[in-house]
């Protein structure tokens, strides 16, 4: 963290560090959904309803993320405090995003096998 991260963070502005939580972990989302898309491509016998499974669980997580960032914004740019379905987004995203990731490396290592 660099110096101005710090004393944000010490002068009690956990909003400054949970948007940039959530925009790290939009991140992730993407390139994971990109990754998964990738992989599919190349993949055998991947069973399609399983594959579209993954892709939502994990475009569920990113919208959570991209939502939680969002709110933060709003807050800020009307002058209010975060709603608190803010907590839930921060909650929820990361989680989606594991059992999303953890749902393709279970797939895409049964195709692997001979």
């Amino acid at each position: 963290m660099s110096e101005i991260d710090e004393e944000l963070v010490e002068a009690g502005d956990g909003e400054t560090l949970l948007y940039d939580y959530f925009k790290h972990l939009t991140s992730l989302c993407i390139v994971s959904l990109g990754g998964v898309l990738a992989l599919v491509s190349g993949g055998k016998n991947l069973p399609p309803n399983a594959v579209i499974a993954v892709l939502l669980v994990l475009a569920l997580a990113g919208l959570l993320s991209f939502s939680g960032a969002g709110e933060i914004v709003r807050a800020r740019f009307q002058r209010r405090p975060v709603h608190k379905s803010l907590n839930l987004c921060r909650i929820a995203a990361p989680v989606l995003l594991s059992v999303g990731v953890g749902m393709f490396v279970y797939l895409f290592t049964r195709t692997l096998q001979p």
